[in-house]
């Protein structure tokens, strides 16, 4: 299982990444790969 430490470094690059994105598709796919990293560490999905 993924550190939900470890985890939520990575969001929060994601999280900059997704504020960048310029058309919803991207966001989507960011949000899914957070999404994603969630589950892995054992975190509800937001």
């Amino acid at each position: 299982m993924l550190n939900v430490a470890d985890a939520e470094k990575i969001i929060g690059v994601l999280a900059s990444v997704y504020g960048v994105c310029v058309d919803q598709s991207s966001k989507d796919e960011v949000h899914r790969l957070a999404n994603e990293l969630r589950k892995a560490s054992g975190q509800p999905e937001e």
